[in-house]
């Protein structure tokens, strides 16, 4: 019985901390303005959300193969989700929009240095004539 109330409670300390992630990775997707903060709060609710929910319900189901099936979705998602991020941040110091707000305002009035984002489309530019004139 004691050991039922230990899993019980790990659990839902698994599953709250897990929901605490999740929630401020919304409001911080709401509340920034920036699209690399955005991007950052939404991977933390990706990674530490994710792998408390399932560390939560790992705990109340007990080792099983369910289990092992969620801890693989957490595997796979931990894989994919850098990826995904690292290329949307490459795509927004390339282009400089943040988002395709009714502004259509660039990074530079978001939180750049002026200037940056042009040095770095020119140095991209510079290596792409590099490769063309290999």
């Amino acid at each position: 019985m004691t050991v039922q109330w230990i899993r019980f409670i790990a659990g839902t300390a698994f599953l709250a901390f897990g929901l605490f992630f999740i929630v401020t990775s919304v409001i911080g997707n709401f509340r920034f303005k920036f699209a690399l903060n955005r991007m950052h709060s939404a991977a933390l609710g990706d990674t530490l959300g994710l792998l408390g929910i399932v560390l939560g319900m790992c705990f109340y189901h007990g080792l099983n193969a369910a289990t092992v099936k969620l801890l693989v979705i957490v595997a796979l998602v931990w894989i994919t989700s850098p990826v995904a991020s690292h290329l949307i941040m490459l795509m927004e110091m390339t282009v400089g929009k943040t988002s395709a707000g009714e502004n259509g305002g660039s990074s530079d009035e978001q939180g750049f240095e002026r200037g940056t984002v042009e040095m770095r489309r020119r140095a991209l530019n510079d290596l792409k004539k590099e490769e063309r004139d290999k």
